[in-house]
C-alpha cells in the first residue's frame, strides 16, 4: 500500500542530505470578525461629546442676559429621558434648567473677582461609565463705582483721603481707571478747578498712582466745592457730572487792586519837611 509522504517531511529531509536550510512558510490567517450581537445582549456605545456654546461670545455688561447651550449628538441618545443640570458662577439662572439652553441673568457679576459667568452642565442617561460634562464662560464688563467725595478739607485730610484711594489701587489686580470730577463752589476763585485736577494727579502719582489710570474732569459748580472720586473699569461707561449750580449765575470774587508804590523823590517831594523847607529858604 502506497503512503504519502508530506511536503514538510521531504524539505527535512533534502535538508539534511543537501546541507541547506530551508524556512517554511506558513500561510496568514485574517483576522477574525467579532460575532453579532446576539438577541438581548448590550453593546458598548462611545461616549458622545458635548460642549457647551455661549451667546453672545466673549465680553457682556454686567446684567445683560447671556444664554449657555449644550450641544452633543441627538444620534446618541438613549431611549430613555436625558437628565439635565446646570450651574453657574455668578449670576442666577432665569429659565431653561433640565434643558439642553439655560438663560442666564449676569446681573452682579461684574462684582465678583473674576468677572466673569461660569456655566457648567452635567447631562447623565446615557452608557453608566460616560461622564458627560462640560463648561463655558463670558467676561463681564463691571460698571464704575463711586469710591468716595470729599469737600474742602486740610492738607492732612487730604493726603490721608488720597492715600487711601492709592492703597485700594494697589490692592486691586485689575488696572481699573481712576475719574476724578472736581465741583467748584460758588464762590470759588478762578482757575479753581484746574489747580486742584494738577494737585490730585501729582499727589496720586507720588504715591505710584500712574498718570494713564487718572482721569480729571470740570464737573462745573456746586453751591460748595467737593472732590468726587470712581473706580471705571475698561470699557464701563464713565460717570457724568452733576452740577448743581448754573455757570451763568456764577460771579467771580473781584480781586482786590494792587497800589502801586511810589519812589522815593515823589515821597521826599510830597513830605510836609521838605514843602515846608521850601517855602522858607535860608537867610
Amino acid at each position: 500500500m502506497n503512503q504519502r509522504v508530506p511536503l514538510g517531511c521531504l524539505a527535512v529531509i533534502f535538508s539534511v542530505v543537501l546541507g541547506i536550510t530551508v524556512t517554511a512558510q506558513m500561510p496568514e490567517r485574517s483576522p477574525k470578525t467579532p460575532p453579532p450581537a446576539q438577541p438581548g445582549e448590550q453593546t458598548v456605545q462611545p461616549c458622545p461629546p458635548i460642549a457647551v456654546q455661549p451667546q453672545p461670545v466673549g465680553t457682556v455688561r454686567d446684567g445683560q442676559k447671556v444664554y449657555f447651550t449644550a450641544n452633543y449628538p441627538s444620534g446618541g441618545e438613549p431611549k430613555t429621558a436625558l437628565t439635565i443640570v446646570w450651574n453657574t458662577s455668578a449670576g442666577s439662572i432665569l429659565q431653561g434648567q433640565g434643558t439642553n439652553r439655560v438663560e442666564v441673568d449676569t446681573t452682579g457679576a461684574g462684582s465678583t473677582t473674576e468677572r466673569e459667568v461660569k456655566a457648567e452642565v452635567w447631562v447623565n442617561g446615557f452608557a453608566p461609565d460616560c461622564v458627560m460634562q462640560a463648561s463655558a464662560f463670558v467676561k463681564i464688563i463691571a460698571p464704575a463705582s463711586k469710591f468716595g467725595d470729599f469737600g474742602e478739607v486740610s492738607n492732612e485730610k487730604f493726603s490721608a483721603n488720597i492715600k487711601s484711594l492709592a492703597e485700594f489701587l494697589a490692592q486691586s489686580q485689575i488696572q481699573d481707571a481712576v475719574y476724578v470730577i472736581v465741583y467748584a463752589g460758588r464762590n470759588s476763585e478762578r482757575a479753581f478747578t484746574q489747580n486742584w485736577v494738577k494737585r490730585i494727579k501729582s499727589e496720586l502719582a507720588t504715591r505710584g498712582v500712574a498718570d494713564s489710570r487718572v482721569y480729571a474732569m470740570d464737573g462745573g459748580f456746586r453751591e460748595q466745592p467737593l472732590f468726587d472720586f470712581w473706580i471705571v473699569p475698561i470699557g464701563a461707561d464713565p460717570p457724568r457730572p452733576e452740577p448743581t449750580v448754573k455757570r451763568s449765575e456764577i460771579v467771580y470774587p473781584k480781586t482786590t487792586p494792587v497800589k502801586k508804590p511810589r519812589s522815593s523823590s515823589q515821597d521826599l517831594e510830597n513830605h510836609p519837611v521838605t514843602q515846608k523847607t521850601r517855602a522858607t529858604p535860608p537867610s
